[in-house]
């Protein structure tokens, strides 16, 4: 079956905007006296809040401080992306610029923050023109890991999950992508995928411009 769309994670993959969230995460943190493990703010990476909350108070050892610390994150790093355009990572506009080509295939950005945001972001960087569709969290009730939002992609694009490819950065796209039934390719940003976690990947790849040679031969040309 040919590839009718590719869907997109954002942070971490088109931007590389996930040490920044890295970084709050753990100054925020700090500001209330707690160290986050490394690991438990890699597993914050594209998290749904409910999960979220729970891997954070117990990476810490404390219940009910969630929603302060995330609260202080967002206040920490709101002055920052105001001061800072968003870095893109390698390989991302060679690679939009040549699946572009397939005028057949759909392209959308499937992320876990808010839409608003993010189109602001995309169209800052010059890159909201080679997407045709948006889809948050905010569409759905759970964010990944959970696989409500590509569930809700593909049914979006009238498509079968089949006929489309995800690129993610982390492993909560990675497994949320998968639970959806779509293909997953893993283009790692802070951490490489385990054992476990490449036996769902249809694929992994240094930047998504290395990834095309793989993909493009299963993109539908069209008539």
């Amino acid at each position: 079956m040919k590839i009718r769309a590719l869907l997109f994670d954002l942070d971490g993959l088109i931007f590389d905007s996930e040490k920044v969230y890295y970084r709050t995460w753990k100054q925020a943190g700090e500001d209330f006296g707690f160290t986050i493990p490394h690991e438990t703010l890699l597993s914050l990476r594209s998290c749904d809040a409910s999960v979220a909350r729970q891997r954070l108070e117990d990476g810490i050892g404390a219940e009910g401080v969630y929603d302060q610390i995330r609260a202080r994150r967002k206040e920490i790093m709101k002055p920052y992306l105001m001061q800072h355009d968003p870095e893109l990572k390698e390989g991302v506009t060679g690679f939009l610029e040549k699946v572009r080509a397939y005028t057949s295939v759909r392209k959308a950005v499937v992320t876990q923050s808010r839409m608003e945001d993010k189109e602001a972001m995309l169209r800052k960087a010059g890159l909201l023109q080679f997407f045709d569709e948006i889809v948050s969290a905010e569409n759905v009730k759970r964010g990944k890991p959970f696989p409500d939002i590509y569930e809700y992609a593909w049914k979006k694009l009238g498509l079968k999950p089949e006929e489309c490819i995800a690129f993610e950065d982390s492993p909560n796209g990675i497994v949320s992508a998968h639970d959806a039934g779509v293909h997953a390719v893993m283009i790692p940003d802070m951490s490489q995928p385990d054992e476990e976690l490449s036996g769902i990947c249809f694929g992994v790849y240094p930047t998504l411009e290395d990834s095309f040679p793989a993909i493009e031969p299963l993109l539908d040309h069209g008539a």
